[in-house]
């Protein structure tokens, strides 16, 4: 199992798949588990990289401040640790506020990014209602289990609940399959709260696709809009009807459009 350090954190990572590097990165109180609905598909085609953030999974969970910055530096260290130089990246939620610093601070090691259910942050960010506020702040209250049933309605769309909790139900088992302490999820959710990219997104220049629900009620879809409007030549992705968690909701119909993204760059890249 490997693990790399940064100043006294243990970042647990995993390597999938053989071709051109793509690093996933997870969203809020989630570890690398979550994506079991999107890794298989990818390693198929990639070399595929996962993580989990401080303060989820195996890697160290230190009570102390984190920030968004300060996870794209474990970011970039998981890619030196995995000795790969430039990577696809994707991520999606707080994964994708991440991948969007990794980008502004390390253009060089970033091929091209796909940014999933995410937010530029600041003053420009729509909120979501006062209710999810509210159920957000209060998880840590509850058990794990507890905590992941009660977000159902807030990371899924009502007719996804209704026609498919059997897909929800694999989708908390893996969630809290290791526990995410409550400091590990405040401290994260204190980073997501702070961060705030938008004077920054017209650095980045590499390709970028924008994929978002347009019924997500935790980072609502006007959110993805601005990303897409603001990066130069990003692309959006409308999953129509998905909320948060359109990796479940649209699996196979997602993995297609970023494969195809990333395919459209690679041979890009070879003209």
């Amino acid at each position: 199992m490997p693990f790399v350090d940064h100043h006294n954190v243990n970042l647990y990572y995993e390597v999938h798949g053989q071709g051109e590097p793509l690093l996933l990165i997870m969203g809020l109180g989630n570890n690398s588990l979550s994506w079991h609905r999107t890794l298989p598909a990818l390693a198929q085609h990639f070399k595929v990289i996962v993580f989990d953030n401080r303060g989820v999974g195996k890697s160290s969970k230190p009570n102390q401040p984190y920030s968004i910055e300060m996870m794209a530096e474990d970011a970039k260290v998981v890619l030196d640790a995995a000795s790969i130089e430039s990577a696809h990246v994707y991520g999606i939620s707080m994964g994708g506020m991440i991948a969007q610093r990794l980008s502004i601070l390390y253009p060089d090691r970033v091929r091209s990014l796909v940014l999933g259910c995410t937010t530029a942050g600041g003053a420009t960010h729509t909120q979501p209602s006062e209710e999810v506020n509210s159920l957000m702040l209060s998880r840590t209250s509850l058990s794990p289990e507890e905590s992941a049933w009660a977000a159902t309605p807030i990371l899924y769309s009502k007719e996804f609940i209704e026609q498919h909790s059997d897909l929800i139900k694999e989708d908390i088992e893996k969630r809290i399959e290791i526990e995410t302490p409550p400091h590990g999820y405040m401290l994260q959710l204190q980073a997501c709260l702070a961060h705030d990219t938008v004077q920054d997104l017209d650095k980045i220049k590499v390709p970028t696709l924008v994929i978002h629900g347009d019924a997500d009620r935790l980072v609502p879809y006007e959110n993805g809009k601005l990303l897409a409007e603001r990066i130069q030549g990003a692309e959006l992705h409308t999953v129509s009807g998905a909320g948060h968690i359109y990796i479940t909701e649209s699996i196979d119909a997602t993995n297609e459009k970023v494969l195809q993204f990333l395919s459209d760059n690679l041979s890009n890249a070879e003209d």
